[in-house]
């Protein structure tokens, strides 16, 4: 068989360059195997590009700011290790064991109670939470702050009490009412 009859049915066919100089052909195998590549890296770029795109979609969700309204907030909330957190309508509050301090792995040091008022300033900034704002009397003449923060939209996710300036830990709270 020649390397003709060969190669019909490999799928590779041979042409002839000739060799300048020598006066010898040389034979160049053509490889239809781009043909194959070609549509290969268009559906692999394609889908990279369609990944790539869910991927900055989440990331941009992830990065949402937590925005809430008045009447988002009015209601229970608890924590753990026994936090509690009412918030209502006429913008009175009740705090049990609310976190006033925290060790650098989140967990409270020290915690407060009392009665005393709430409010919602308007936020600082689009990228920044919603921040709740708590005075609660903890003692005869004593009253003492905590800043909350809206989680997710519409606090949907609770609300929380940053850990510290310099991480990002939270110690969340969830709406029970």
């Amino acid at each position: 068989m020649d390397r003709n009859a060969n190669d019909r049915h490999s799928g590779h066919h041979w042409w002839a360059i000739p060799n300048k100089g020598t006066g010898s052909v040389l034979g160049r195998r053509r490889d239809h195997s781009m043909k194959k590549i070609v549509p290969l890296a268009i559906a692999a770029s394609v889908l990279a590009l369609v990944a790539g795109g869910f991927l900055l979609f989440a990331v941009i969700e992830g990065m949402k700011s937590g925005t809430a309204k008045r009447s988002d907030v009015v209601g229970s909330w608890t924590g753990s290790q026994g936090a509690q957190l009412t918030l209502r309508e006429d913008g009175t509050a009740t705090g049990v064991k609310v976190p006033a301090r925290f060790a650098p792995d989140g967990t409270p040091t020290d915690t407060l109670g009392g009665s005393g008022t709430w409010s919602m300033p308007k936020k600082e900034s689009s990228a920044a939470d919603q921040e709740i704002k708590v005075i609660l009397n903890t003692g005869p003449g004593i009253r003492a702050g905590v800043e909350f923060r809206a989680n997710g939209e519409g606090a949907a996710d609770g609300i929380y009490l940053p850990v510290s300036a310099e991480t990002a830990q939270k110690f969340l709270f969830k709406k029970t009412s």
